[in-house]
């Protein structure tokens, strides 16, 4: 089975791909051509932004501590869609159409020349399994444009049917066991939900209680004992939280708030948060360490079922 390609690399072959669309329109004369060549470069741009807002900025927010960085990119992605869909209407052979194109080519440019420099090496320092978000890349990539819902950080949403099956309810050890030990409800997990999971999911050491860790820096990790997710949190000063305006007691989306961290983040309490993260029978996908040795507050949650909106 050929090796997966890691996150960065699919990334990097997306941008050498649409710079190298860039050069074709500039050599080429012919207006029909153009029309094409720029057609696929609105679809390549557009999938591309769409990969990396619903998968890659999601998976790495947290890994990092550069949260400027992921803005700073999502505002030019915002601008770039606007060039993209001006391109996408005006007629070719106008004085306009070649100045989109060259403003557009020129801020891709910029983008890339940023990314490659300042985003990918911090995203390389942190030891993530890249291969295995390579994989979701590729999946996200095989599902095309609006393949499925962007979600908020936590769970980037994957090409999967939904299921429409309830909500297990808070579980017996979520209160009043110490040391719970989750490895048979995990088996059961990974039973039932088995390909609904993401690639890093599957492919993490799962964490079943308290007390057990990575076997090397840098491990992805997973957990649905909340003895271990709050003992990660509390030992990283992060408090419960949900998004500014949310529901405290039933909180949407679910978030740490962690020191110095100013995002705006409304706290919530531990036990409206590990309810929520039952009922809706989610993963929790963590590193202990960076892959330097440096503690890391990396975190995501995944789940087996789309999430809509």
């Amino acid at each position: 089975m050929p090796r997966t390609a890691n996150a960065l690399d699919l990334l990097r072959q997306d941008h050498q791909r649409v710079l190298a669309l860039f050069k074709q329109v500039e050599k080429t004369e012919d207006e029909k051509e153009q029309r094409q060549l720029c057609r696929e470069i609105v679809e390549e741009l557009s999938l591309h932004a769409q990969i990396e807002e619903t998968v890659f900025y999601p998976f790495l927010r947290e890994a990092t501590d550069r949260e400027d960085l992921f803005e700073e990119a999502s505002i030019e992605h915002e601008t770039a869609k606007d060039l993209l869909e001006r391109l996408r209407t005006e007629d070719p052979g106008t004085p306009r159409f070649h100045a989109i194109v060259k403003v557009l080519k020129e801020y891709v440019q910029h983008h890339v020349q940023e990314e490659e420099s300042e985003i990918f090496p911090q995203v390389a320092k942190t030891g993530i399994d890249l291969e295995a978000l390579g994989e979701e890349i590729a999946e996200r990539k095989a599902a095309g444009l609006d393949g499925g819902a962007a979600g908020e950080h936590a769970e980037p949403a994957r090409s999967r049917p939904s299921r429409s099956k309830p909500p297990t309810g808070p579980s017996r050890k979520a209160k009043g066991q110490a040391h719970a030990d989750y490895t048979g409800d995990d088996e059961q997990y990974l039973e039932e939900h088995a390909g609904e999971l993401s690639r890093s999911t599957e492919r993490a050491k799962w964490i079943h209680r308290v007390g057990e860790g990575p076997d090397h820096d840098g491990q992805t990790l997973a957990t649905r004992n909340p003895e271990v997710i709050r003992q990660w949190a509390e030992a990283r000063g992060g408090r419960p939280a949900t998004s500014a305006g949310g529901d405290a007691k039933r909180p949407r989306v679910l978030r740490f708030d962690f020191p110095d961290y100013d995002k705006g983040l409304q706290e919530v309490s531990w036990d409206d948060w590990l309810r929520t993260f039952e009922e809706r029978e989610l993963v929790f996908v963590y590193q202990e360490t960076m892959k330097a040795g440096n503690q890391s507050n990396f975190f995501r949650l995944d789940s087996p079922h789309r999430e809509e909106g």
